[in-house]
């Protein structure tokens, strides 16, 4: 097998070249033959490709600013076209409303939306005294901010800089958003007062007994309640302590004068008188 290096000649060596087409199956030199009627066919040889740097990059940029040229101009034309037909289906008067309305839904300060005029009258040339008396702002059309932010109404008030007018959107009591957040969900606390828990027992008006002898429990449930006693010796009877019939504490007790009951607290005092005192 053939190598498929080459000496370098100095006299014709181009620092820019780095690669050659070097592959002797593809490289074919000039050769003379004679054919059977006498005449002499030369073949024309390969040409060798010298990869260069500059080269390539020549080409490429002419090219490049050739067909951005071409593209330019051609876009050009359809612009032109469509500014033509643009300015036919449309009346001046709505072009600007437009630019207008674009302009103030692009705004992310509420308070920069008056700037809006003038900022519309230095891009387009038109006087800042016929936007504003040929075009409405966002908050007084029919589909405005307040119907962008829900249905909610907006406040004009001065602006704090002693310039202009701001418009300040109302707090929203009910938002409903438009897409599901990522972020979940607080999840609602359920009522743990005990006094209210308590009060919608002791609103009853039942004391245990009467719960005992109701209806409501079994005659098997009533004997597991009265002879299950097969752990009562974990238990201390203490018959002497008095416990408050509200929430059974025994610290600074009380009676109630009208009925006679144990209460320990103003809290609970106040709860017997609201549910449990028979004599109010």
């Amino acid at each position: 097998m053939k190598a498929l290096v080459e000496e370098i000649d100095k006299k014709t060596y181009n620092p820019d070249i780095y690669f050659t087409s070097l592959d002797p199956q593809a490289r074919r030199y000039t050769s003379k033959k004679i054919n059977k009627q006498g005449t002499i066919s030369t073949s024309r040889p390969v040409k060798r490709i010298n990869y260069s740097l500059a080269d390539l990059e020549a080409r490429l940029y002419t090219s490049r600013s050739e067909g951005d040229g071409n593209s330019i101009s051609r876009q050009d034309d359809r612009n032109s076209k469509n500014s033509h037909s643009f300015e036919e289906r449309y009346t001046q008067q709505e072009i600007l409303q437009s630019d207008r309305r674009f302009m103030e839904l692009n705004t992310e300060n509420f308070s920069d939306l008056p700037n809006v005029p003038t900022l519309l009258s230095d891009l387009t040339g038109v006087p800042r005294d016929r936007i504003e008396s040929t075009t409405k702002p966002i908050s007084q059309t029919s589909d405005g901010l307040s119907a962008l932010m829900g249905g909610s109404s907006f406040v004009k008030e001065h602006s704090k800089y002693g310039h202009g007018w701001v418009l300040k959107p109302e707090t929203l009591r009910e938002i409903q958003l438009s897409y599901k957040s990522t972020k979940l969900p607080k999840p609602k606390r359920k009522n743990t007062n005990r006094i209210v828990a308590l009060k919608k027992v002791l609103s009853s008006k039942r004391n245990l007994h009467s719960f005992l002898d109701s209806a409501l429990l079994n005659l098997m449930d009533k004997n597991v309640i009265y002879h299950n006693v097969y752990n009562k010796r974990y238990f201390k009877v203490v018959p002497l302590i008095t416990t408050c019939s509200i929430c059974g504490g025994y610290d600074s007790i009380s009676s109630c004068v009208n009925c006679g009951n144990k209460i320990c607290s103003v809290s609970c005092f106040k709860l017997h008188n609201e549910t449990r005192c028979r004599n109010r």
